[in-house]
């Protein structure tokens, strides 16, 4: 199966929530099982099988000892890539942390039929670079992707790693509450720096105006300007074969949705590469708020001084300043209350990440891009339990019983956001992939019109199966009205 693949399978679990035995063994001995102990609580196993069935995946063999899913995509002796959404450690909002992350149960039969592809041959690399907040351990308790790591390796003679590929991670210091940084286990295997040149999205963006929040806007400088536009990618990642790309059914606060295309955020290990937004309005040729603001300009100004300056005294005056001004806001309102480009008018971060997915499947094993895709990939996206409203951080959670899969990213994002109750043709991520179509490295092929919907009851155009299933997620309230399907 390849990327110009569009069909997307969808299957609804019967619980609306996940198993509880670890390591979540499946509820029947299918065919080609090869374990011997069953879960009757586990309904997810049999459900992640299910679409694999649908996506026609050896279909010849199904039903079968000898049925081998992935084995179009996974050969013996490759290296498989596994990139779950572990994003952070927990709900901002006090709700399930389930609603943040995916479920390790969703990767238990990935697990099994990554084994069985490769015939004791190869190597299974589990990784993720999180929010740089995060703390990993603690991610894969909540998730409970750490105990089932720990199981999987006494099972399989196939080395078995789970990285934490961020360069570094942050920490609380004194000054403010403002985050210090500290390194962490990093990539056994290295960095390299993947510089998409003039293929980047950024190619006609002034370099001066990008921004992330957490970092200096001089590192940011150095890495998108004189035609340079690089992320720092990890070896581990690079040297694979394989993407099995499965991400969370959410909302979102900049990009309305954080499908399979937004997962690969968690790629770069350096997030001081990865603009989130462009400083001041759009009548000044920013993102960052909707209207001009002299008190936010004199505010921009600040925190790039408090991000560069290596002087303490100075970043601590500093910031005391910035945090006065902001509260200013309460005697006198601004026109919005948009600072760091949540909204719908964010222009950025969908360059960022169709940036990041065009070097993730046509970036060859040292970090230098091609004309064809370089890895074989398939995608999930765990809804069992979803995340809505103020989405990636702090959403509430939704019992969706959802599972999706697809050879496309754009693709399974243009279902799943549908699904959600959006119109993709709303949200510039999506838009934007669908339009990429003429470039020399497409992310997506066709037109969404093309687009099958799988599911139990047989195949459909997107256009019919929408008017038959409306998940009716709550949007980020920034996005409220703007990206509702009628």
């Amino acid at each position: 199966m390849a990327l110009q693949d569009n069909r997307t399978s969808v299957t609804f679990t019967q619980d609306a929530d996940y198993p509880r035995k670890i390591p979540f063994h499946p509820a029947k001995p299918f065919p080609e099982y090869r374990g011997k102990v069953l879960d009757p609580t586990n309904p997810v196993y049999g459900a992640v099988r299910d679409l694999l069935r649908q996506l026609e995946l050896d279909r010849e063999n199904y039903g079968t000892p000898a049925w081998n899913p992935l084995g179009s995509i996974i050969q013996p002796g490759m290296t498989v890539f596994i990139k779950p959404n572990t994003v952070l450690h927990t709900n901002l909002s006090g709700d399930s942390p389930l609603a943040v992350v995916v479920h390790a149960s969703i990767l238990r039969p990935l697990l099994d039929y990554t084994c069985l592809a490769l015939r004791g041959e190869g190597r299974i690399i589990i990784g993720d670079s999180q929010l740089i907040e995060s703390h990993f351990d603690e991610a894969l308790d909540v998730s409970q992707l750490g105990p089932l790591v720990q199981w999987y390796r006494q099972q399989t003679s196939i080395p078995l790693e789970c990285l934490d590929l961020r360069s570094c991670r942050s920490v609380r210091t004194w000054l403010y509450g403002k985050w210090g940084r500290v390194p962490v286990q990093q990539d056994p295997r290295g960095y390299t720096f993947v510089n998409l040149g003039e293929s980047s999205y950024f190619r006609d963006i002034d370099p001066k105006k990008l921004r992330i929040a957490i970092a200096s806007h001089k590192v940011m400088f150095d890495h998108h300007s004189g035609g340079r536009h690089e992320y720092l990618f990890p070896n581990s990642f690079l040297e694979s074969d394989v993407i099995l790309n499965v991400a969370k059914l959410k909302t979102h606060r900049r990009t309305a949705i954080t499908l399979a295309l937004k997962n690969f955020m968690g790629l770069p290990a350096l997030k001081d590469t990865l603009p989130h937004f462009m400083v001041g309005s759009p009548e000044e040729g920013g993102d960052q708020y909707i209207h001009p603001s002299r008190r936010k300009r004199i505010g921009t100004w600040m925190h790039d001084l408090i991000q560069t300056t290596p002087n303490i005294p100075l970043k601590f005056v500093t910031a005391i300043a910035k945090r006065l001004l902001w509260n200013s806001h309460y005697i006198w309102p601004f026109q919005d209350d948009v600072y760091e480009a949540m909204w719908p008018g964010n222009d950025t971060l969908w360059r960022t990440l169709l940036d990041l997915n065009r070097i993730a499947l046509y970036a060859d094993k040292k970090g230098v891009l091609q004309d064809r895709p370089q890895r074989g990939y398939l995608s999930l996206i765990d809804g069992i339990i979803g995340g809505e409203g103020d989405g990636p951080l702090s959403p509430g959670a939704v019992q969706s019983r959802t599972l999706l899969a697809g050879f496309n990213p754009v693709a399974l994002d243009y279902v799943a956001a549908t699904l959600m109750g959006f119109d993709p043709d709303k949200i510039p991520l999506i838009r934007k992939g669908v339009e990429d179509t003429p470039h020399t490295s497409p992310l997506f092929w066709g037109s969404p019109s093309d687009i099958q919907v799988v599911d139990p009851t047989g195949n459909a155009s997107l256009a019919d199966y929408a008017t038959r299933v409306n998940l009716h997620y709550k949007a980020h309230p920034s996005w409220a009205g703007h990206a509702e399907r009628p």
